[in-house]
C-alpha cells in the first residue's frame, strides 16, 4: 500500500510539473518528484539508488535548474521618458509603468533591459525584435498593429498659445491630427521648446504631457482644446511574443484583482 501511494504521488507531481506556465513553480515540481521517486526507490529496497536521486536529482539538479531560470536572459523594454508614468531619477527608474515592468519581470524570471529612445523608433525596434515590450505614456497608432494592453485613458489636446504652425511628436498619436503644414519634433522637449519660444503656434499633446509642462511652470496663458477622446496609455508587445503578451495580462489581472493596480494608479496620477 505504502508503495502504490508512493507511486501515484510521483505521476501526480509530475504532471504538476509539466503543466506549470511559470518556470519557477515547474522547478519545485521536479524537486518534489525526485524526493517522491527517492521514496518509491526506498520502499523498493533500494537505499542506495534512492539516496542517490535525493542527493542528485533533487539536490544538483533543483540547484542547477533554478540557476539556469535566473539566467534565461533579459526582457528588453524601450521606452520614452513620460514622467509619472516611467522616468529615471538619478540612477533609478521610477514611475507607475515601471511598477509594473518589475513585477512582470519578476513573474518571467527574467532581468529587465530598458532602452531610452524616440516615439518614432518604438514600432521599427518591436518589429525587428531587438525588444519585446514598449512603455513610456504610448499611445498606439491604428497603422502600427501591434499587440497593446491598456493601462491609464486619456486624450489629445489642442495646446495653442499664438499664431503660427501647429506641431506634434514624430510617430506619437498626434501626428494623425496635425494640419496641413504642421511640424514634427522628435520628443517632447523639442516641441515644448518651439512652442514657448514662439517658433510653432501650437501643439497636439496628451494630457499627462500638458499637466507635466504645467507642473513645471513652461506653458502659462494657452488655449486647450480637446482633439481626440477615449483614448488610453498602453504597453505594447513585439509581434510573435504571444507568452508575454498572456504573461502581461495575467500580471496586470492579479494587480487589477488585488487592488494594487488602483493603489499605484491614484498614488503616481492622483
Amino acid at each position: 500500500m505504502p508503495l502504490i501511494l508512493a507511486s501515484c504521488l510521483t505521476l501526480a507531481l509530475a504532471a504538476f510539473a509539466l503543466t506549470r506556465r511559470r518556470l519557477l513553480w515547474g522547478v519545485v515540481g521536479v524537486g518534489a518528484h525526485s524526493l517522491a521517486l527517492a521514496g518509491v526507490f526506498f520502499l523498493l529496497s533500494a537505499p542506495d539508488v534512492a539516496l542517490t536521486e535525493a542527493a542528485i536529482g533533487f539536490g544538483l539538479v533543483t540547484f542547477v535548474y533554478l540557476l539556469a531560470i535566473r539566467r534565461t536572459g533579459k526582457l528588453v523594454v524601450v521606452a520614452t521618458p513620460a514622467y509619472p508614468l516611467l522616468y529615471q531619477q538619478g540612477e533609478r527608474i521610477q514611475g507607475l509603468e515601471w511598477e509594473i515592468l518589475t513585477r512582470l519581470g519578476r513573474h518571467l524570471h527574467r532581468d529587465l533591459e530598458l532602452i531610452w529612445t524616440s516615439r518614432a523608433e518604438i514600432a521599427p525596434l518591436l518589429r525587428s525584435g531587438e525588444a519585446q515590450l514598449a512603455a513610456g505614456g504610448v499611445i498606439p497608432r491604428p497603422d502600427e498593429g501591434l499587440p497593446t494592453r491598456p493601462l491609464v485613458p486619456t486624450r489629445l489636446v489642442l495646446v495653442k498659445a499664438g499664431p503660427g504652425r501647429v506641431g506634434a511628436i514624430r510617430g506619437d498619436r498626434g501626428e494623425d491630427h496635425l494640419p496641413a503644414g504642421g511640424q514634427l519634433f522628435p520628443g517632447p522637449e523639442e516641441l515644448l521648446q518651439a512652442l514657448a519660444q514662439g517658433r510653432i503656434g501650437g501643439a497636439i499633446v496628451d494630457l499627462l504631457r500638458l499637466r507635466n509642462w504645467h507642473l513645471a511652470g513652461r506653458l502659462s496663458g494657452a488655449e486647450v482644446t480637446p482633439v481626440q477622446e477615449d483614448l488610453s496609455f498602453h504597453l505594447v508587445v513585439a509581434p510573435g511574443e504571444e507568452e508575454l503578451a498572456h504573461a502581461l495580462e495575467e500580471v496586470l489581472g492579479e494587480m487589477e484583482k488585488s487592488g494594487e493596480l488602483a493603489e499605484l494608479i491614484r498614488r503616481y496620477l492622483a
